[in-house]
């Protein structure tokens, strides 16, 4: 089974508004995500926190799939974590923060054509980026990492392929009004 997770747990304090609920389209940033990742996944939680009641509000339809995470304020790696255990025993794990929500239906697919590999990510112009996918393997080693640890260092110690793709925006992260701004040029040049 492969289980999607969806990192909106920050307070998006640069942005100044959640940054789950800013829209691409006639969608969320959430709701594009959720769409994208449940075409190859069994199961999508989406990991809140600061803006957890704002969320589920908004978007009354994901509430199922919220799981909030008490210990957002460590950082990005506890909601990882959080989202991690939500998963249960699934076999791969497809997991983005909120931000790169433009990202093309191709860029997730290609993900999924290298069964056999720990850490699969989308590459860029040579950046790396988001989605990543990741197997068993490096499900457990970042289940067994320091509360406060670091994702990005923990999937460094195992087998990673690089897939390069033609999407700017597997490498765009989009903290700021500007950054947003850019995020919804890059959706619309190929929408």
């Amino acid at each position: 089974m492969t289980h999607g997770i969806v990192l909106s747990g920050g307070a998006s304090s640069r942005m100044g508004q959640p940054k789950a609920l800013l829209r691409l389209g006639a969608e969320t940033f959430l709701e594009r995500l959720v769409g994208l990742f449940s075409q190859h996944c069994e199961r999508v939680s989406i990991v809140t926190g600061a803006h957890h009641e704002e969320i589920a509000a908004a978007l009354p339809h994901m509430s199922g799939a919220l799981v909030f995470n008490a210990e957002h304020e460590i950082g990005m790696f506890s909601s990882l974590r959080r989202g991690l255990e939500a998963a249960g025993g699934a076999e791969r794990v497809l997991f983005s923060p909120v931000d790169f929500a433009a990202v093309t239906a191709a860029s997730v697919a290609s993900l999924f054509d290298h069964p056999d590999v720990s850490v699969v990510k989308p590459r860029w112009s040579g950046h790396s980026g988001h989605p990543v996918l990741i197997d068993r393997k490096a499900i457990e080693a970042l289940l067994r990492a320091p509360r406060d640890g670091n994702a990005k260092q923990v999937l460094a110690e195992l087998p990673a392929l690089y897939v390069d793709v033609d999407d700017e925006a597997v490498a765009q992260d989009c903290d700021t009004p500007e950054d947003y701004l850019k995020v919804v040029r890059l959706f619309e040049a190929w929408g």
